[in-house]
Parts: C-alpha cells; structure tokens; sequence
C-alpha cells in the first residue's frame, strides 16, 4: 500500500479498491495511506520550483518506487515460494 501511494503512475483508486476487497482494517488503510502521501506531497512542495524540475524528480521517483515494489515482491516469493 506505501509503496503503491508513493508511485505518482500508479491508480491511488485502483489500490484503494484492493484495500477494501482484501479487508483491510480502516487504520490500517489511513495509516499506510499517510505513510505513502505525506512524502510525496512533501516531495512535490520541494520539486515544484519550476515544472521541468518537477516533471524530472516524479520521473526518478516513480522508477525508484517501481524498483522498489519489484524487489519486494522477489523478496516474498524467495522467503516463502507458496505465496506466489
């Protein structure tokens, strides 16, 4: 859920409706929704000085976080290969 809100190209509604299928408790969901918000709104007030500078830093970011969420999911399926 962190993840997925940090990534500026991923659906914030799509992940919320997996949220709610999954049963995921409501300060479980707000919890993680802030966690993954809250940088990035941070990280929008810092970059937006001009839009190329912006449209730059959600571009690394949004690579970084992908990477990111790809290892994690390697990660889980080498720790417990049922899951997958």
């Amino acid at each position: 859920m962190i993840i997925t809100r940090l990534a500026p190209f991923l659906s914030n509604d799509a992940i919320s409706f997996v949220g709610g299928i999954l049963r995921m408790g409501y300060w479980k969901f707000i919890g993680a929704t802030l966690a993954g918000i809250l940088p990035l709104a941070a990280l929008i007030g810092y970059l937006g000085e001009n839009r190329e500078r912006l449209k730059s830093g959600l571009i690394r970011v949004s690579v970084i976080s992908l990477v990111l969420f790809i290892g994690y999911v390697i990660y889980n399926r080498k720790k417990n290969p049922y899951n997958a």
